[in-house]
């Protein structure tokens, strides 16, 4: 997965007039924890008197979910965490909020005395996004969220996260993920995670933080507890510990609710059960609730009840699933409910929660007794009929369910994605607002686009020499000029290769065969085929798709598409078309431009299927670009052993 991973640098400025900016080594495979690869740059500035500091520190590497990877996974995913294309994040401070940003790594960089780490200052909500018969993405009654998690900042003296930034910052969350709401017909969701909480410094209670952060999280999700759902769950009544006491938190989705169970859940796992179930702080008489769900019956008579209590939180789902039993004529309680005098009425006992929907409860061990409820059919229907509108198979009649945006289709390859509208649009990445930096391979990919817009705007079509004139000024901006000097080298080097093919070629009437190993974006194709005179042909093999597409969009814009082929793939899975496109001759020249660990084994193969011979002038680079990953030791070496006997042409080698 080395390649495939991603880092990235965040930024933190503090109090100081001579800035340091400091790379904090990567972690990775095969190295130490932590690289002892220090670079200090002195920045020079001059302020009146105070002194100013700036680090910047570089996440762990990970890896990226792609939907492909989850293709046999969608009815079976579990609840875990998996690595998105981002969150949205927004940061309220002088009075007010900002317009947010979208951060593509799951790490947040905040002061050392931040309230949510010291003082538990963090409100949260959990929430669900499907993807319905109808071919659209829809959020479940974002407005319930939004106001419980305003009651859960006035708790803890929070600024409130406003309705409609709310619901469009979760909205945003999902149309930027929305190739992971798994499709529709499984048993699955986007699961949603806001979450609210003092990012800025607090020592004591007062004064508060000055600064407070809110952003969306989102993964795609089975359920909570599992098949749990079908074969139901075990709970056992905590004895020696409450959740939430009088008075206090209870109500309000706070963080440190869900601490408080963590000793007893775990402890009830280790005797067998699945979960634990509270009784009131006060008198442990009265149900409360399950660990992260709310308690929800059918007593024998028919009725609805769920306990009702200042401690207890309401779950947005059983506030949902009591309106469905009164659209039915079911009498609907919400009182106190004495455990032991009433539960012994109760035919049916379920969990509800937005993760766990609603889980059928097996049994209920309190003491030396243990309940047993073998009934599950009228929680299971509300249930059912509850998911049938989440996924637009039965009519919304409460006007719950709120488009997002359209699922995305696997049957039509999303090259050029057409992409939903924004619902902020004043949203902009966190790269570009300079919070985060992508480091290695990751820095290349998602300048694809800005690329083919900027050579558009500012080049001339069909005039190949201006069309890379754009692509260099391009690359010498995002990357402020690093490495341009030793890039035109290279490109240099490559001409003049073709150059003298072309001319040991003239007056044999032969066309000039190339061949390119890995295109990103059509740059190199461009100065090979500039070359070529009438009749000269390239081939350029890519296996990514995205770099593909642009390249042969800068191709055609430059004019020289009649002389360039590009196509997907690799030359293993290609050799046969690329023989059959070179009519069975070796090529004149071939540069490897791929990965550095496919060069021996590709050119070996290339070597046996005469595609490369003793006559194919063959370029190849080492050198370390910014936005490269320096080749492990033994490729590098695998590379020197395989060219030590042949002419091999290299435009830097370091």
């Amino acid at each position: 997965g080395w390649l495939k991973s991603s880092s990235y640098r965040l930024h933190e400025v503090s109090g100081g007039g001579v800035a340091i900016t400091m790379s904090i080594g990567r972690l990775s495979h095969g190295r130490s924890p932590l690289q002892g690869l220090v670079r200090c740059r002195k920045l020079a500035r001059s302020f009146s008197s105070a002194e100013w500091s700036q680090y910047a520190y570089s996440t762990p590497l990970f890896r990226k979910t792609r939907r492909e990877e989850l293709a046999e996974k969608w009815d079976n995913l579990g609840f875990s965490i998996r690595p998105m294309n981002g969150h949205v994040r927004y940061t309220y401070a002088d009075g007010h909020w900002d317009s947010g940003v979208f951060v593509p790594a799951p790490y947040q960089l905040m002061h050392i005395n931040a309230g949510a780490l010291h003082y538990g200052v963090s409100v949260f909500e959990g929430m669900k996004a499907f993807a319905c018969k109808d071919g659209k993405i829809r959020l479940l009654n974002p407005e319930l969220n939004a106001q419980r998690m305003q009651k859960g900042a006035d708790a803890l003296l929070m600024p409130q996260v406003p309705t409609d930034m709310f619901i469009n910052g979760v909205m945003e969350a999902i149309r930027r993920n929305r190739e992971f709401v798994p499709p529709y017909g499984n048993n699955a969701s986007l699961y949603v995670r806001p979450l609210l909480f003092a990012s800025g410094q607090m020592l004591g209670l007062a004064p508060l933080a000055s600064e407070y952060t809110f952003f969306v999280t989102v993964l795609p999700a089975g359920g909570y507890f599992g098949k749990g759902s079908e074969v139901g769950v075990k709970a056992l009544v905590s004895n020696n510990h409450d959740r939430a006491a009088p008075k206090g938190l209870g109500a309000v989705k706070a963080a440190g609710n869900y601490a408080a169970d963590i000793a007893p859940v775990h402890s009830a796992h280790a005797e067998g059960y699945n979960t634990t179930l509270y009784l009131d702080a006060k008198e442990r008489k009265f149900i409360e609730e399950f660990s992260v769900c709310n308690f929800v019956g059918i007593t024998k008579d028919g009725r609805y009840v769920t306990p009702k209590s200042d401690t207890i939180l309401q779950s947005t789902t059983n506030i949902m699933l009591q309106q469905l039993a009164r659209d039915r004529g079911m009498i609907v309680e919400e009182r106190p409910i004495d455990f032991e005098k009433e539960i012994g009425n109760l035919k049916e006992v379920g969990m509800c929660g937005t993760a766990a929907v609603v889980v059928k409860v097996n049994s209920i061990t309190h003491g030396e007794t243990t309940l047993t409820f073998d009934d599950f059919d009228v929680i299971s229907s509300l249930r059912s009929e509850l998911t049938a509108i989440q996924c637009g198979e039965a009519e919304d009649k409460h006007g719950w369910m709120k488009e997002v945006c359209d699922v995305v289709n696997d049957s039509i390859p999303e090259v050029f994605p057409v992409q939903p509208r924004s619902f902020a649009p004043d949203m902009v990445t966190a790269e570009a607002k300079g919070q985060v930096q992508r480091m290695g391979s990751q820095a290349m990919h998602g300048l694809e686009r800005l690329l083919l817009e900027h050579v558009v705007a500012n080049a001339e079509p069909g005039n190949p020499d201006k069309v890379l004139a754009a692509m260099d000024a391009f690359w010498n901006k995002t990357f402020q000029a690093q490495g341009a000097e030793k890039w035109n080298v290279r490109g240099l080097k490559i001409e003049e290769a073709v150059r003298e093919k072309v001319q040991a070629k003239e007056g044999k009437n032969t066309p000039v065969r190339c061949l390119e190993m890995g295109t990103y974006c059509g740059y190199s194709a461009l100065r090979i085929a500039r070359n070529l005179p009438e009749g000269g042909k390239l081939l350029s093999v890519e296996k990514d798709e995205l770099f593909a597409a642009i390249a042969t969009k800068i191709i055609e814009f430059a004019g020289l598409d009649d002389k360039v082929k590009i196509w997907m793939g690799t030359v293993h899975s290609e050799i046969a078309n690329i023989t059959t496109r070179l009519e069975q001759e070796p090529a004149d020249f071939v540069l490897v431009d791929h990965s550095k660990e496919r060069y021996v084994p590709d050119l070996k193969l290339l070597e046996e299927c005469g595609v490369v011979t003793k006559d194919t002038a063959v370029v190849g680079d080492v050198e370390v670009y910014p936005g490269d990953e320096r080749p492990p030791k033994v490729i590098e070496e695998e590379i020197g052993r395989f060219f030590a006997d042949r002419a091999f042409g290299l435009a830097t080698m370091v």
